[in-house]
């Protein structure tokens, strides 16, 4: 038997075993460009003014506390379930109603509440 004859053949378009070691060689390229892109002094960026870090913050903040006041307690006021919105859906209406998804939507309220106040807490101006 011929030992030539052992060697698998794979069909045309396959990667080979030539072909491995220059994708391998092209994905060292690449990496090593992005690197040195990522690394250069143009591509990084400087951090926004600390006035405007501060203006998100402040939005950000009053976005999530006003947000989380409304979503901890509106489920638990006559309004969630006798409003115009829903009072044509008495299915949908009594499943709001339900303790599970009040207490659902007050713990995603709470949780807002939880983020806004974090954010404000844990704030470090990026210079």
């Amino acid at each position: 038997m011929d030992p030539e004859a052992k060697i698998l053949k794979f069909p045309a378009g396959a990667a080979d075993r030539n072909s491995v070691p220059e994708q391998e060689q092209m994905l060292q390229t690449e990496a090593h460009t992005a690197t040195a892109l990522l690394s250069s002094p143009e591509s990084q960026q400087t951090p926004p003014p600390v006035w405007m870090q501060r203006f998100v913050l402040v939005c950000t903040v009053v976005i999530c506390l006003w947000t989380g006041l409304v979503l901890a307690a509106l489920p638990w006021l006559p309004a969630w379930t006798e409003n115009s919105i829903i009072s044509d859906f008495p299915t949908i209406r009594q499943i709001l109603a339900t303790g599970f998804i009040r207490g659902l939507v007050t713990g995603l309220g709470l949780l807002d509440l939880w983020i806004g106040i974090s954010e404000a807490v844990n704030y470090r101006d990026r210079r």
